[in-house]
């Protein structure tokens, strides 16, 4: 089982936890919740089965790179919606790919129906609750996993191929529950830190100018929890670009889905 340095997780941790009081003032206000459906819709696990492995970048030789931005929250801790992230990406018309925890997906309707009517974003499974994936069992996993994809459905009419686990935890257990469920596991390789209130947003561009490289996986979050993304997104897309990075979606960037 793959783990992380202390630091690392603890940020991660942070990204879906509760923040401080002064925090939470500034959470952005959350839109009507929606019901989970017990209507049974198509399950995407019964396509092939994909490896029981972690994916946490491309190849190393084409020079594509894959934004990626987490939408989770713990239920008793409801996040937010960084709509500036957003509309960033749809002004530098670049591709992105989001995970989306499915309570998050409850509370944010709207939102979750917007991003999937975006072409050029790609939506990805986050499990329900943002719970540790080594602590359940198979069957909570699984419950996790199904239950959003539920609702990614009852919202969008799509099913997700990707499954980020929560902070980046998984184990031998998680890796085949995911793939019985017809999903990749996706990691990544180059971190943002942006669940760090005092990674401004020069601090994050040096993050990502430190770590990525061709075939990059780079996670930040749309939660309202990447206290300075929108902030450092434009630098960051520019930097990219101007290295002669391809922006591609992780379907894209992994070959499960044609380059442009």
């Amino acid at each position: 089982m793959k783990k992380y340095f202390p630091f690392l997780l603890l940020l991660l941790l942070a990204a879906c936890a509760p923040e401080t009081p002064a925090i939470i003032l500034n959470l952005p206000t959350l839109t009507p919740t929606v019901t989970p459906t017990l209507t049974p819709t198509a399950k995407p696990w019964l396509t092939p089965t994909p490896p029981a492995e972690v994916i946490n970048s491309g190849d190393w030789i084409q020079p594509y790179v894959a934004l990626t931005f987490d939408l989770c929250q713990d239920p008793q801790y409801p996040a937010g919606y960084d709509a500036a992230i957003v509309d960033i990406l749809q002004r530098y018309d670049v591709p992105a790919t989001f995970f989306m925890g499915g309570d998050w997906m409850r509370t944010h309707p709207d939102e979750t129906r917007s991003l999937a009517s975006n072409p050029k974003f790609e939506l990805g499974n986050h499990s329900w609750s943002h719970a540790d994936f080594t602590t359940l069992t198979a069957e909570e996993m699984a419950q996790e996993l199904e239950m959003t994809e539920d609702m990614l459905f009852q919202l969008t009419g799509k099913h997700a191929r990707l499954f980020r686990p929560p902070s980046g935890e998984y184990n031998d257990l998680s890796l085949h529950v995911t793939a019985e469920h017809g999903l990749y596991t996706i990691l990544w390789d180059s971190a943002s830190g942006d669940p760090v209130p005092e990674f401004d947003s020069a601090t994050i561009l040096a993050e990502i100018q430190r770590t990525v490289r061709k075939g990059s996986i780079i996670i930040m979050h749309a939660n309202g929890r990447g206290w300075h993304t929108a902030e450092a997104l434009p630098s960051v897309i520019e930097y990219l670009q101007r290295k002669g990075f391809i922006l591609v979606t992780v379907s894209q960037l992994v070959g499960l889905e044609p380059k442009p």
